[in-house]
């Protein structure tokens, strides 16, 4: 079982669930001709209403990339990967490369999907296409599809492409005995004597991918590469695709899966909205406990209409279905969390209060402490730690020069 993974170049956590690209093995397309295509591309985040920044393909005759203006800036865990950016200059937004600094080429998302369309069309021949990707979470094609139905373009793209081909699922069972991570980067270097490979391009990915695959494909017979540059994919490359590849209207389903998940996660946006608005830990967590009940099938109006009849017993008879996928601490806080939801006379849960930068550091006893190089005659002068001061008392200024003595401050 493989218990580590990449997205996109950057970690996932540590954990004991298999990720969706291993839960269960894809039931492959049948025999015909097709054209093998490395695919990936590098979006805004990682949710569904997240847009397209970058489209790529690979073969070995030639390449597609295309970067895309999204309408909304890219996420910080986006930005780091990709190492793009969204700048304004004077009355336009731009496109921008934060490691050379310079302004991208880019082209609306329709242009962009169209253009990625012509550009397959001329590669499959007369045959179809398999888009070949890495990704543990599966996430990228259902993306691809959102995007494709909402300018629809979906009917064209399945008269082109047959299906999708995980190198990431084909990596973990064939190098299971020799690899504890099948992300990009270790199998480059192992597989592929590629040590330095950078996976933050959507191009640079969908390569990584189809040579991944050319590779398994080979076994120990010949060496990577041996068809020379530009040659086509083997039959054996072909048949190994073939058979690892889910077909276009398995993804549509779990596209349609998945927005049926999404829509019983935000009937509980009452409870969980103020929650989410926590610490990354906590907020991680409250994420957790909400899959739970949505993978449950579980509704707000349920939970709300069981508390009202039953109180507490309601909720657990409720919860009782989730013994089997969660865990009885998940449960026990669960409860917790609606039942101060739903009873007026307690307070609900909220995000912790976030301290200052300055005052993190802590000292032994547990205690909030001076921070390193200030005296305490600048921190008890400090508005932001005196006692007989309001949270909403605000002195202008740098918060650490002394405020004399005698002379009060007036409230805004």
């Amino acid at each position: 079982m493989v218990s580590e993974a990449k997205v996109n170049g950057g970690e996932l956590e540590t954990t004991a669930e298999l990720p969706p690209a291993l839960i269960e093995k894809p039931a492959g397309l049948p025999p015909g001709k097709y054209a093998l295509v490395g695919w990936d591309m590098d979006t805004t985040g990682r949710r569904l209403i997240d847009e397209i920044c970058q489209i790529a393909a690979y073969t070995p005759k030639q390449s597609y990339s295309q970067y895309i203006m999204p309408y909304g800036d890219l996420n910080p865990g986006a930005r780091r990967r990709h190492n793009v950016r969204v700048v304004t200059v004077g009355r336009y937004r731009m496109l921008k490369d934060t490691n050379t600094h310079k302004i991208l080429k880019t082209k609306s998302e329709i242009s962009a999907l169209s253009d990625f369309l012509d550009w397959l069309e001329k590669e499959k021949g007369d045959g179809s296409v398999i888009l070949i990707y890495h990704e543990p979470r599966r996430l990228s094609p259902t993306m691809l599809l959102e995007a494709l139905t909402r300018y629809k373009l979906l009917d064209r793209f399945k008269s082109i492409v047959a299906g999708f081909a995980d190198s990431y699922a084909l990596a973990a069972d064939k190098c299971k005995a020799t690899v504890k991570s099948v992300s990009l980067r270790v199998l480059a270097r192992v597989l592929l004597d590629a040590d330095s490979l950078s996976v933050d391009s959507a191009l640079e990915r969908a390569t990584a991918a189809y040579r991944i695959v050319e590779h398994l494909a080979q076994g120990e017979q010949q060496e990577v590469g041996a068809g020379g540059e530009g040659a086509s994919a083997s039959k054996d490359m072909v048949e190994t695709a073939r058979a690892w590849a889910r077909p276009v209207h398995t993804e549509l389903e779990a596209l349609a899966t998945l927005k049926n998940l999404l829509e019983r996660q935000n009937t509980f946006r009452p409870v969980f909205a103020p929650l989410l608005r926590s610490a990354r830990p906590e907020r991680k967590r409250v994420t957790q406990l909400r899959r739970l009940l949505a993978d449950a099938g579980l509704l707000y109006d349920q939970l709300k209409d069981a508390w009202q009849e039953h109180k507490l017993a309601g909720l657990e008879k409720q919860l009782a279905g989730l013994t089997v996928s969660a865990k009885e601490e998940d449960i026990k806080e669960l409860i917790e969390i609606f039942d101060c939801h739903f009873d007026p006379t307690k307070e609900p849960k909220g995000p912790k209060p976030r301290l200052p930068r300055k005052n993190r550091a802590t000292s032994s006893a547990g205690e909030t402490g001076e921070a390193e190089g200030s005296t305490s005659e600048s921190q008890n002068s400090s508005p932001h730690n005196s006692p007989n001061k309001t949270s909403n008392d605000m002195v202008a200024g740098d918060s650490s020069q002394k405020v004399p003595a005698p002379e009060p401050v007036a409230a805004n």
